[in-house]
């Protein structure tokens, strides 16, 4: 069973979280990154949006240098029955890199590098050949892309929006902050597990909202398997390989903490190993 938080088990909380924001919101999207902790969200939401006859929206940033079992669980969640549009971005993007100091970033998907490109480009993504963000740049940075994009989503759908994030925030500090401290945010109807976004430093009428902020991962895998819920094949993987549950991190594998998982690739994916290892310089 799940734990019990403020009388009310997490799985119950967060499908009640679900449901207040269908109810006050037409237009609901969810930012996925192929992780347990979004997976889990966007499939509970799926459930409350079916049951409630409500239709969701999917952002999905792909970062090229990823497990090829993050690849084929993000398109099981393409296949979920309430997305109405599924927003795959594989745009040329500035990441850190962490091992290198002549080349402190690399831009994911850069077409003068299509010769080193980890994978080919997805079919139904939204590239640079085909990007309907009049903003967008080459070698904008991930942190700004999602606020642009959150800016844009809004004025196309107009009124308020809503973004499912799926952060616990027993993982960081930082996460923690996001939820706890409302004196510092503006939240949608006193909801500590939501906040109002800023572009530019002016409030935008977005929210963001966190619908297992108080989740475990004992308890997204007890969802996953008391729910039958779909899950990225890599975790298996990660476990048999010795990282634990509490360890286990999908994040684009440059960065300055996740550098140290490179070798993973090595062990659990050995043929993307070498198109990992020579995508970007390491001196």
């Amino acid at each position: 069973m799940p734990k019990i938080y403020l009388e009310k088990n997490v799985l119950d909380a967060a499908l009640e979280r679900l449901e207040i924001m269908f109810t006050n919101f037409d237009n609901i999207y969810f930012s996925v990154s192929g992780g347990k902790d979004s997976s889990v969200m966007v499939q509970l939401a799926n459930r409350v949006a079916k049951k409630m006859g409500k239709k969701f929206d999917v952002l999905y940033i792909d970062l090229e240098a990823q497990y090829r079992y993050t690849i084929e669980h993000v398109e099981e969640l393409k296949g979920l029955s309430q997305i109405r549009d599924f927003y795959h971005i594989a745009l040329p993007m500035a990441l850190r890199n962490a091992i290198s100091v002549l080349q402190p970033k690399w831009i994911c998907w850069e077409e003068e590098s299509k010769h080193l490109w980890v994978r080919s480009m997805p079919e139904d993504s939204i590239n640079i050949h085909n990007c309907p963000f009049p903003w967008f740049k080459k070698g904008e940075e991930f942190e700004e892309f999602i606020v642009q994009f959150a800016s844009w989503y809004q004025e196309k759908y107009q009124g308020k929006v809503a973004c499912g994030i799926g952060i616990r925030t027993d993982e960081s500090l930082n996460r923690f902050r996001t939820i706890a401290f409302q004196d510092k945010k503006i939240t949608f109807n006193n909801y500590n597990w939501t906040t109002k976004l800023k572009v530019n430093e002016k409030h935008i009428d977005v929210y963001n909202f966190y619908p297992i902020y108080d989740w475990s991962a004992d308890d997204i895998w007890g969802a996953v398997s008391q729910l039958d819920l779909k899950f990225n094949y890599i975790y298996e993987l990660m476990y048999k390989n010795g990282v634990s549950i509490y360890e286990q991190r999908l994040c684009q594998p440059y960065g300055d903490d996740q550098k140290n998982g490179l070798d993973q690739f090595r062990a659990l994916e050995y043929d993307t190993w070498t198109k990992v290892l020579n995508r970007v310089n390491r001196c």
